[in-house]
């Protein structure tokens, strides 16, 4: 798939298009990224590691609410479930989410003292590297000579 092709899936799906990069020899290092505007993907396409396998949520797994009761009840909810559950928040830079893998009510509880109540949050469990075209598209940033080569993320 061209990065046309995923440019306007992109642009054709809901708003707030999660985007994760598996660093290349990062020993499980990740970046998340949200496009909450048409175009946002640019900035982050253009800041991605060669080597990276990113991953584009089309489908809201990983979803924004307004955080409340509900919302932690669902996290923990995950966490319990898949054993952990990724939890966002926006950083700074208006498209990248700082993340933290929240595994029960105590790692919640600190982290909930970096965001406050009502704030916005993505919630979800960490996704595979799925590729169907519809709910997502994986796919592995070329090196800096231009080939596509498999590395350890």
């Amino acid at each position: 798939m061209s990065q046309v092709d995923i440019a306007k899936l992109i642009d054709a799906a809901e708003p707030d298009v999660v985007i994760l990069e598996r660093v290349a020899y990062g020993a499980g290092q990740t970046n998340w990224f949200v496009c909450r505007e048409s175009g946002e993907y640019r900035t982050v396409f253009a800041g991605l590691r060669p080597g990276s396998r990113v991953t584009v949520l089309l489908d809201g797994q990983i979803a924004r609410s307004r955080y409340s009761d509900s919302v932690r009840a669902t996290i923990l909810r995950i966490a319990a479930a898949e054993h952990d559950c990724v939890v966002g928040v926006l950083s700074a830079d208006p498209v990248r989410l700082t993340v933290e893998f929240i595994a029960g009510p105590g790692e919640l509880d600190e982290f909930e003292e970096t965001f406050g109540d009502h704030s916005e949050v993505y919630v979800g469990p960490f996704p595979g590297p799925d590729d169907d075209g519809v709910k997502a598209i994986t796919f592995t940033v070329p090196d800096e000579d231009g080939v596509v080569r498999p590395h350890p993320h």
